[in-house]
């Protein structure tokens, strides 16, 4: 019986083991791996790593070859900027004294025209039309007016200079270029502005249009300059070498009595213009005392400085001006 027991199990296993070989292969018994199947992967691992290091490698030389590329190449341009160097340092170091020649010859081209065209201010006014014939007098043709594309403006401004300078040539003639003391500053300031209106006289009826046109916006930084430039400039020659917080004070001072004088010089009918000159040492010596009153006052005093020095100091960083003087 027990031999019979045995045999039964078997073939009951058997069935068992039969059915599921044939219905399923994920169920067979795992077979076991050749040698060949580890040797293959850990080779495939080791070969993915040394790919991957190789790829680095061969960036990694790549670059060390662009650099070295690189480096050859900019030394091979410096050798040929060698070689030619003589030629070519000559070309662009003439360049520039050969464009600023031709600058300065334009730039005569424009004074003499503009000069010329002062002529015909009197009955054509500040415009375009006094810089043609002024041109045409000058034996240019009449479209060079396109050299003034500011059209009248450039006539004014260019006064404005050309008498700027006179006044300070003559300003440094009087004081031996600043260096002497001047005796009495205040009448110094008077006949300073009173040369300066003096320039005006001639284009006097004219002169309100000059004005207005200085006063446009897109105008109105180079006249500012130019005014800022011309008190600084007789303040200094008059001995005002002050650092103090009153060098704003005294300037944007004097520029305000030079526009009010202005004003009133226009209308002004007297002969020889006495009036105004009365008028301008009339506003001097009330700056002169508004001065001394101020001083007696602290607090007033650094109000009043402080709003001095904001708008001037507004009106120079503006412009980029420097009054730095050696």
């Amino acid at each position: 019986m027990a031999n019979v027991r045995c045999i039964y199990k078997l073939i009951r296993l058997q069935k068992l083991r039969l059915p599921l070989n044939a219905t399923s292969s994920r169920l067979a018994p795992l077979q076991p791996r050749p040698m060949t199947f580890w040797i293959a992967r850990s080779y495939g691992k080791d070969e993915k790593a040394a790919n991957l290091d190789d790829f680095r490698a061969r960036e990694d030389q790549r670059e060390r070859e662009r650099d070295a590329a690189d480096k050859a190449a900019e030394k091979a341009s410096q050798k040929e900027a060698g070689g030619g160097g003589g030629l070519g340092a000559t070309g662009s170091e003439s360049s520039g004294p050969k464009d600023d020649a031709k600058q300065a010859k334009v730039d005569a081209i424009r004074t003499k025209i503009l000069d010329a065209a002062l002529q015909h201010v009197p009955t054509q006014g500040w415009t375009r039309q006094a810089i043609i014939l002024g041109a045409e007098e000058s034996g240019y043709p009449s479209v060079v007016h396109g050299m003034f594309p500011e059209g009248g403006f450039a006539l004014v401004s260019h006064f404005n200079g050309k008498c700027n300078a006179q006044l300070v040539e003559s300003l440094q003639q009087r004081t031996d270029d600043g260096k002497q003391e001047v005796e009495d500053p205040l009448d110094f300031l008077v006949q300073a502005v009173r040369q300066r209106l003096e320039m005006v006289a001639p284009y006097k009826t004219h002169w309100p249009q000059a004005m207005a046109l200085l006063a446009q916006p897109q105008h109105a930084p180079t006249a500012l300059a130019q005014v800022l430039t011309l008190v600084d400039d007789i303040c200094y020659y008059s001995g005002d070498r002050s650092v103090d917080f009153g060098w704003y004070t005294r300037r944007v001072g004097l520029a305000t009595i030079m526009k009010m004088t202005e004003l009133y010089f226009l209308q002004d009918k007297s002969p020889g213009h006495a009036q105004t000159w009365e008028f301008l040492k009339s506003r001097m010596d009330e700056a002169v005392q508004l001065q001394m009153m101020l001083s007696q006052t602290e607090g007033m005093t650094h109000t009043f400085q402080r709003s001095f020095n904001s708008a001037f100091i507004t009106a120079r960083n503006i412009l980029g001006l420097g009054y730095n003087r050696n």
